[in-house]
């Protein structure tokens, strides 16, 4: 009888971190989806205001959440990141420079586990989460219509 209480008291101890570290990664996603969208409307209130749209409308017609990984960079942080792989942007045609650029991390809220579509996913996978289709509704140019460079995590103002 001790036995079986002490398994079932572990069980429910994992399911209540289980738990906790669920809220700490939604919470953290939003602080950091809300820094990074002021960091924009510092230099661009139009951007901030499309791309808060944007977000709002994939988290309420889909059934992802977003995650945004970049938004507003520096010159010095696209000059580092374009040597890293000259595939990047330059920092005169980085719309992330301009603050008219964000950089997203899809992610499915799963009973064990979190769904995510990031830059490794095809672009198949991308279309069929419908945030392509939203990001056409507010005029967005999406990377992973590029030709010559994979980057489906990528939406511009044009």
């Amino acid at each position: 009888m001790k036995r079986l209480k002490l398994v079932v008291l572990t069980l429910f101890a994992l399911i209540l971190l289980w738990l906790l570290v669920g809220m700490v990664i939604c919470v953290k996603v939003k602080v950091t989806n809300w820094k990074r969208l002021n960091e924009i409307e510092e230099v661009n209130a139009a951007s901030y205001r499309t791309f808060s749209r944007f977000i709002d409308d994939i988290e309420d017609k889909t059934d992802w959440s977003v995650e945004i990984i970049s938004g507003l960079r520096s010159r010095e942080k696209q000059k580092e990141l374009q040597r890293e792989n000259a595939k990047n942007a330059s920092v005169d045609k980085s719309r992330h420079v301009l603050g008219r650029a964000i950089d997203i991390n899809l992610y499915q809220k799963n009973w064990l586990w979190r769904i995510w579509l990031k830059k490794f996913n095809s672009k198949k996978d991308w279309r069929n989460s419908g945030v392509v289709k939203i990001s056409e509704k507010y005029g967005l140019l999406w990377g992973g219509s590029y030709r010559s460079y994979h980057d489906p995590v990528h939406f511009e103002i044009k």
